[in-house]
């Protein structure tokens, strides 16, 4: 027997299906998204959290099953029996092997049957416990793989984020100098099509703005997906049009107030994944145990209650009690190889974790490296597009002559420059995420108000801000989501504009100090 294959129509409506619930009960975007609300929509409909969310539910129903395996079984029967004839019997005697009693009945033909037997397998039970043990390190792993999706998918929103409020800010600027050096190229082309300009002039004027276009669809290209990276994250609806809040300004990001070592020790204890390994451990030397019970004669309690209708019977309902001791022998030598693999696991599962442990110990040292790298190139991006700004306007207020191939070069180079600034920022600001993820901080607080929108991100902000103010030295301003630092920032960097709705911010002063020396 074989089914059929889904039809076209069923594949549809199941499309329809999907994308209504898909997007079902959210709440629309009526405003300017700001990264609260970018992690709020993320945590409250993104998929893989449900997912996540799911396979929470699915691990505490399998406790629930195992906690009913705890208990002995109850089993009720009742039936009707009706026979063409009588059963009846008779005997003969051993001694002379001659009929002793003429065949007799003690059965009525028809009769009604009731019985209620409760049963309880002592060594059923012991395994049960076990399992149900197991079963409640399970939750705790799933719980534990849960805060690592949340981790993973706040990270990867902070990223998104700044790259989207990024592309969202140059996009149409950069768009427009890439249609201007496409008319530039088209412009020279006619030229020399004419005589009016050398060929091989045309030429190389040509390929400096093609090159100067190449540079400029090479790092839009890094930016100009992240919006839909976004979408994906909070949920949207794919062509959702929605606005990045801009911020203020951009914080310059800080280091970090906590040792590294202090850093490694938070991630030994608190990172999900060893979190996991440590229950899993635990589910290992409880498979000893249960190979250890297996080895043991069970003991089967066995008691009920029994009804018969039969006329026959001195005493039509009864009640009656037994025990009995089954072992299977071969359960003993095979019970030893089991007990040994378990015994082997448990070895496996803890080599397992000190090999994660080492690999997370790494990771954290990797993750602050890479945070000051990024620090380091941020800097260095936003000098560059510092001087590339100043040199711009010096081009564009110039008394002398400027060809269209320099004005577009200069601006091109400003362009690219102010990009690679934010992108670095982006970058920052992910590396901090990386850092916060390596060490399993959660990214959300123990305890919300309410689900609702604006209580999540107000919980966020505050959640965050604190975070900020743990992790980074006080040297700075540190507003995060529009929420202010409950610190004073240092007197020397206070100013008016002290106060940014999301993460750092960069302010350029007209002079710098880069490693003690005053730079113009």
């Amino acid at each position: 027997m074989s089914t059929e294959p889904l039809t076209d129509a069923q594949r549809n409506q199941r499309i329809a299906t999907d994308l209504e619930r898909l997007f079902a009960d959210q709440e629309p975007v009526t405003n300017a998204i700001t990264l609260a609300e970018a992690m709020s929509r993320a945590l409250k409909y993104n998929m893989d959290h449900r997912v996540k969310m799911m396979e929470y539910a699915v691990s505490t129903r399998r406790l629930d099953l195992a906690n009913m395996e705890l208990l002995p079984q109850i089993i009720a029967a009742a039936g009707y029996v009706d026979r063409s004839n009588f059963s009846g019997g008779s005997s003969f005697s051993l001694l002379t092997g001659e009929e002793s009693l003429e065949p007799s009945t003690s059965q009525e033909r028809k009769r009604s049957l009731a019985d209620l037997t409760i049963a309880w397998n002592v060594l059923d039970f012991g395994v049960s416990y076990v399992t149900t043990k197991q079963r409640q390190d399970e939750i705790r792993i799933a719980e534990e793989r849960r805060r690592k999706a949340i981790q993973n998918i706040m990270q990867d929103v902070i990223d998104a984020y700044w790259r989207a409020w990024s592309a969202q800010e140059l996009s149409q600027e950069m768009d427009d100098l890439i249609e201007e050096t496409l008319q530039a190229i088209e412009r020279s082309q006619r030229l020399a099509d004419k005589g009016a300009q050398r060929k091989s002039d045309a030429l190389d004027y040509q390929r400096n703005l093609l090159e100067t276009r190449s540079q400029l669809w090479e790092v839009r290209e890094d930016m100009v997906l992240a919006k839909a990276v976004l979408s994906r994250l909070m949920n949207l609806l794919p062509g959702t049009e929605y606005r990045i809040a801009s911020p203020e300004k951009l914080d310059m990001p800080e280091s970090f107030a906590i040792s590294i070592d202090e850093l490694e020790r938070k991630a030994l204890a608190d990172r999900p994944e060893l979190r996991e390994e440590d229950y899993r451990l635990r589910i290992s030397q409880l498979e000893v145990k249960k190979a250890m019970l297996r080895m043991f004669p069970g003991i089967q309690i066995d008691t009920g209650a029994h009804y018969d209708s039969n006329i026959f019977l001195f005493n039509n309902d009864w009640s009656d009690i037994s025990l009995r001791i089954s072992w299977n022998l071969f359960n003993v030598f095979g019970g030893k190889a089991d007990k040994k693999l378990r015994e082997a696991q448990v070895l496996l599962a803890d080599t397992r974790r000190m090999a994660l442990s080492m690999a997370v110990m790494t990771q954290v040292r990797l993750a602050v490296q890479r945070y000051q790298l990024s620090l380091q190139r941020y800097r260095a991006a936003a000098d560059l597009a510092a001087v590339n700004e100043s040199s711009l306007a010096i081009t564009m207020s110039s008394d002398q002559t400027q060809t269209e191939f320099d004005i577009i070069r200069v601006r091109a180079i400003a362009l690219v420059s102010k990009v690679r600034k934010d992108l670095a920022y982006a970058s920052v600001q992910n590396a901090m995420a990386r850092v916060l993820n390596s060490i399993g901080v959660d990214p959300l607080p123990e305890e919300v108000g309410s689900h609702e929108l604006i209580s999540l991100n107000k919980s966020i902000g505050e959640h965050w801000t604190k975070l900020m103010n743990t992790y980074l030295k006080d040297a700075a301003p540190i507003h995060w989501f529009g929420v202010k630092a409950t610190r004073d920032p240092a007197p020397e960097k206070q100013n008016d504009n002290s106060s940014a709705n999301f993460g750092w911010s960069y302010t350029r002063p007209q002079k710098q100090i880069i490693n003690g020396d005053v730079t113009n």
